[in-house]
Parts: C-alpha cells; structure tokens; sequence
C-alpha cells in the first residue's frame, strides 16, 4: 500500500485567498467592488465571469478588468480547467482574482441546462414537461448538486474569489422576513459555508453639508436583524459597517498593511 502524501502546514496571512460573497439590490454597487480588486497589489489582475451582462459600470476603469461572457454552466466548467490547468499558466495573465458575476445568474443558466437535458422525460406518473421553464422540485436537487461542486472546486483554486449575488426575501415560519442571497436554500447554505465574507451592499442616502443628499455605498458585514452577513476574521475585522467598501479597504483589515 503506498504511503499516503500529508500536506501539514500552518496557516498564514501571506498565503491567504481571499473567498468572499457579495449581495444587494441592482445597482448597489456589486460590481463595481468587485473590479476595485484590481487597485490591491495583491488582487490586482482581475477576471470577470459575465454572466450578468452588466460590465458597463467598470468599462471607466484603468486598467479595464479582464472579463469572459458566460453564456451556458458548460462555460463555467470550461473555464475552471483552464485556470486549474497548470499547461495553461501562460496564458492566464497573472489572474489573481476571479469574479462569478452573478451567482443568481449561474443558478439559473445550470437549472435551464438540467431542464433542456430531461426534456422528453416522464415521471413516474407519467407526467411530461410543458416546456423550458416547465422546473421540476428534483431539478432544484440536481442543481444544488452540480453546484456545489462547481463551487467548492473554484473556493480550491489558489486564487481569490469573490461571488455577486442579487439579494433574496424570504419569510420564515413565523413570518419574519429574512434577506439573504438570492439563491435556493441549500445551495445558498453551503456557498456561505465556503467563503469567508458575506457582504450585504446597500446604499444610503443622507443630507451633506451642502444641504443636498448624498448617497453612500456601505457593506453590512456581520449578520443584523433579518439581514445576513457573516465576517470569519479574528474579531470579525472588518467590523459592523463598512463604508464606501473597496477590495484594498477590505484586504487592508483583513491582512493589514496597505495596498
């Protein structure tokens, strides 16, 4: 029997990735947080998944963030063995920090390619599908399956990863509303599971000293009232609130130093 291989190590900042998950409204500014990524020496060379669409806010930006279009979950696939792949590490640019913009949109891509691949197929009561969004509650199985997986393998990926997310509102039994990502439950419990920062983005308005409104981003970083959000650091370091969020502010409490 061969002796098996035992990676025993201690943990350290200065090898530390980055896992994060970010949510809100459109337009609070998850994308544009994302792309600050790029202004960290240890962030910077930022790739975008595209699955939203919606880059525009960051085409400003120098330098422009890399981005790949997501069009179908098999380009999900497709790209995670071309940055797992040591036989492409030439081609990679450096990347050392990948946005999956939006996790809401991924889901919904992988449960179209779940219903497409049974399309024909009856239940055991002899049901057939209507049409594409004809989902089944077993689809929502597969999927929170075929997810899973895919993001435990780039959480593995020795490189920083930040998920976007559209924000959910759920009641609970009691009738206490809840904002949490926008995803299905057990797929959503395990992703938090995976990263080490939740991020709930909102923006607030209030009057300046000019007597006009302005309007700051801020970042919910620990769980408040029916809002989730979650800060693994010793000490929660990014603190309660955190405004007008930027990825060097958060690598700097995260890690210390500067940018």
């Amino acid at each position: 029997m061969a002796k098996p291989q035992i990676n025993v190590y201690r943990a350290s900042v200065e090898n530390y990735w980055l896992k994060m998950l970010i949510y809100g409204k459109p337009g609070s500014g998850k994308t544009t947080l994302g792309a600050t990524a790029d202004d960290h020496k240890l962030t910077k060379n930022v790739l975008f998944l595209n699955a939203e669409g919606g880059l525009l806010s960051v085409t400003n930006r120098e330098p422009t963030p890399l981005a790949v279009d997501i069009n179908s979950y098999q380009d999900m696939e497709d790209i995670f063995w071309w940055l797992a792949n040591e036989e492409y590490k030439e081609d990679k640019l450096d990347i050392n920090t990948v946005v999956i913009d939006s996790g809401t949109e991924i889901q919904n891509m992988n449960l179209e390619s779940i219903v497409k691949d049974k399309m024909g197929q009856k239940t055991r009561q002899g049901k057939e599908r209507t049409g594409i969004d004809d989902v089944w509650l077993e689809d929502y199985g597969d999927s929170t399956t075929q997810l899973r997986r895919m993001y435990r393998r780039f959480r593995d990926l020795p490189m920083h990863v930040i998920i976007t997310c559209l924000e959910g509102r759920t009641q609970d039994k009691d009738k206490t509303e809840q904002v949490h990502p926008l995803m299905t439950p057990k797929l959503r419990e395990s992703i938090c599971g995976y990263v080490d920062i939740v991020g709930y983005l909102y923006t607030d308005e209030k009057e300046g000293d000019d007597g006009n409104n302005k309007t700051e981003r801020k970042m919910l970083c620990q769980e408040y009232g029916k809002f989730f959000a979650k800060d693994r650091s010793p000490l929660g370091k990014l603190g309660m609130i955190m405004t007008n969020p930027t990825m060097p502010k958060i690598m700097n409490k995260l890690i210390g130093g500067n940018s």
